[in-house]
């Protein structure tokens, strides 16, 4: 069982979808989004099937009950720190990435991020953008700098905390050409100020 059927695109109104109960779903929703606490693997998806809260159709019902069947599948999954702190490094490692026009009803694109601190991840968001992007390059960029602050931020938590982070921070975005952008003095009159 997966999260979710590959290009699942959910729409907030469809004719031929009959409506639920949206107190079952809301339900529903708040006992997923517990277990996000724990569960990194599926917040994006219980992201996406909670903005349909207000007239939830059968098919956002169908989704969360899918999401349901993978927890039940991976009950053994979860979040786990290694009991060999002493041996490894002290490395920030960040992953970002987006989808490109991921809402059908204003276009929206989806971005996320997760960072692993011994090899167990620390924080992770998934969240709509404000903002409409024309490519799947600036919709990477935009979260790869939202992830970039967030790396800033846990750098100083991290120091607080009095935790030395010994190597640089690894932020790896999965784009080739997001990566090459800021390399290219030409093309940084064209990027998307948010």
């Amino acid at each position: 069982t997966t999260l979710a059927k590959v290009n699942l695109k959910l729409d907030a109104a469809s004719d031929d979808d009959e409506e639920v109960d949206p107190t079952l779903f809301k339900q529903l929703i708040g006992c997923l989004r517990y277990l996000c606490n724990s569960r990194t693997n599926i917040a994006l998806s219980i992201g996406l099937v909670s903005r349909y809260m207000s007239k939830p159709r059968k098919s956002h019902l169908m989704a969360a009950k899918r999401i349901l069947r993978y927890i039940n599948d991976t009950l053994e999954y979860g979040v786990l720190f290694s009991s060999k702190l002493v041996q490894q490094k002290n490395e920030l490692i960040g992953y970002s990435n987006s989808d490109w026009c991921g809402d059908k009803s204003n276009k929206k694109s989806t971005s996320g991020y997760v960072f692993k601190f011994l090899e167990a991840p620390i924080s992770w968001c998934s969240k709509k953008k404000p903002v409409v992007v024309l490519s799947t390059c600036e919709a990477e960029y935009i979260a790869g700098d939202f992830a970039a602050c967030q790396a800033m931020w846990l750098v100083s938590v991290l120091k607080k905390l009095k935790i030395e982070v010994k190597n640089p921070i690894q932020l790896l975005v999965d784009n080739k050409s997001t990566i090459d952008l800021p390399k290219n003095p030409v093309s940084h009159g064209r990027l998307l100020i948010y």
